[in-house]
């Protein structure tokens, strides 16, 4: 499961408080009904990365659901007071804004390890409808991503595919997904009700300047099936090789080209310490 157990300074409706002080009540429409919005992104040197991208789709996130966010610059500058004070050598922040107009900020310790780590994949028996009004969107309502997570480990695997109403792979449960054949790369359509992920829109442009072709596209089962390289994208564990689907080896079982080079490009700082090397599960 997800662990976003947070340590250290926080900022709650814009007071600077202990991490370990942060409450919300039950009646709170984000813990009793799911409606709030949240994002999460890495600490590398005490900066929050890609803020301003975060900030951007927190606010479009909080539109869509009738939930207001603080301006930019007001969570800018908490989001700041809290990096500067989270844990040395990496960490996540979390921005949650609920209906009823509450917010927070606060970060926890990022595991190095999860960076670049090869991973294993499963389909999951479920659906997620391409017109729900939380597609697309991180909402506090995060339970189907949780149970797709369990689902994932209770059969060996560490992450699971999403499929929409169509039969077409969107996402998994915690980053975007592509998949490589030959010299043509696509990912699953925002129209599919995919994420407009911030690390998926840094990498779209970084392939095509590698020199490949990037759709934004259906997804089937089968193009998984056929694919040469698939991998994942997010914010806190940067780009990960997928290297076995249901059971199947991708590309013998072993990160491809596509994906070391994407890494060495889209996170210098973790292809440093020796991300996309093959090691983990």
């Amino acid at each position: 499961m997800i662990d976003r157990n947070p340590q250290g300074r926080a900022v709650s409706d814009g007071a600077v408080v202990d991490a370990a002080s942060l409450v919300l009540p039950w009646s709170d429409p984000a813990a009793q009904w799911g409606l709030g919005v949240f994002e999460t992104l890495a600490v590398i040197g005490a900066t929050p990365r890609h803020l301003d991208d975060h900030l951007s789709r927190l606010q479009d996130a909080g539109r869509r659901l009738g939930v207001p966010v603080p301006s930019a610059a007001e969570l800018a500058r908490a989001a700041s007071l809290v990096a500067e004070a989270a844990p040395p050598g990496g960490a996540w922040l979390k921005i949650v804004a609920s209906r009823s107009g509450r917010w927070a900020v606060f970060a926890g310790p990022l595991d190095p390890a999860d960076a670049g780590r090869v991973v294993s994949a499963v389909v999951l028996p479920w659906r997620r409808h391409r017109l729900d009004p939380t597609t697309g969107i991180k909402s506090t309502g995060y339970a189907a991503s949780l149970l797709g997570l369990a689902e994932a480990r209770r059969r060996g695997a560490d992450e699971g595919f999403w499929l929409n109403d169509r039969g077409h792979v969107i996402e998994a449960c915690t980053a975007n997904v592509f998949v490589v054949r030959g010299r043509a790369v696509v990912t699953p359509a925002l129209s599919d009700g995919a994420r407009d992920g911030v690390t998926r829109s840094k990498a779209i442009p970084v392939l095509r300047e590698l020199g490949l072709s990037v759709r934004q596209s259906k997804v089937r089962i089968a193009t998984l099936r056929a694919a040469d390289e698939v991998f994942l994208t997010a914010s806190l564990s940067g780009v990960r090789p997928v290297v076995r689907i249901e059971g199947r080896d991708v590309r013998g079982g072993a990160p491809g080209p596509i994906v070391r080079r994407l890494a060495e490009r889209l996170m210098p700082a973790e292809a440093a310490h020796g991300a996309v090397d093959g090691r983990g599960r």
